[in-house]
Formats: C-alpha cells, structure tokens, sequence
C-alpha cells in the first residue's frame, strides 16, 4: 500500500530560509546565516585520485588506525589513515608537496 503525499498546505511558504543555513550556523530564531569569510566560498578543486587495495598484516593495521587516532585528537581535526599512508610514501620516495 503507497502512502498519501505530505499535506503542506501548513507550511509557511514565505519564508525564504535556507536549509543550509542551519548547518552553517545560523541563528534558528532569525533563520539568519552568519557572514562568510571569502577565503572560505572559494572551495578547493579536488585532486584526481585512483583506488588501491593492499592487505595489511594485522598489527600494522592497527597501528596505522591508533595512529590516525592519536593524531586526530593531537591536532584537533581529522587525520584519515590515507593521509597517513600518502605522507609515508611521500617521505619515503622524495615526494614535495607543492
């Protein structure tokens, strides 16, 4: 059995909030989204990258993911174990970032 269309005869339709916003920080009272810095509606241009599987020995993995947990909480931000890896094979095959 298919159910029945919302009825949103309810809603109030004037209102030309984003729903976004909400996730930027904008205050739910005034539905008004805090200014922009420009440096951050700029969004960086993702590399390409390709996808490599390897199998790990078990202690490595999970040194490699006690790793990525160590560093997350040191820098306060997330650290992935691909970006752990990336700077291993970076150092050791004389990789500069540029």
């Amino acid at each position: 059995m298919m159910k029945a269309k919302p009825d949103l005869r309810g809603l109030d339709r004037t209102s030309r909030r984003d729903p976004n916003d909400f996730l930027n920080g904008a205050d739910p009272e005034r539905g008004q989204a805090p200014p922009m810095e420009r440096s951050s509606q700029v969004a960086a241009k993702p590399e390409p990258t390709i996808q490599k599987l390897f199998r790990l020995r078990w202690d490595v993995a999970n040194a490699l993911k006690t790793e990525a947990a160590k560093s997350s909480v040191e820098q306060g931000r997330r650290v992935t174990e691909t970006e752990i890896v990336e700077e291993l094979i970076r150092t050791r095959c004389g990789m500069i970032d540029s």
